[in-house]
């Protein structure tokens, strides 16, 4: 699956539906509100995920360097 890109407005409310499963985000910028399917959450929080373990990996490996 394509990598998904997520609009850059904070998100204010996220939900799942109990029935399908489908995840639906609710932006502070209603025009970017959207609906994901699970495979396309799932590719949304596993490229998520790898993001922010590259950026703490600085901190993991070095903490000196951030007091």
């Amino acid at each position: 699956m394509s990598q998904i890109n997520l609009p850059n407005s904070p998100v204010r409310k996220i939900s799942s539906c109990p029935k399908c499963g489908d995840v639906s985000v609710k932006f502070y910028n209603p025009i970017f509100n959207a609906r994901y399917s699970k495979e396309e959450w799932g590719v949304v929080m596993t490229d998520g995920e790898e993001v922010l373990s590259k950026i703490v990996r600085h901190i993991i490996e070095d903490p000196k360097q951030f007091p």
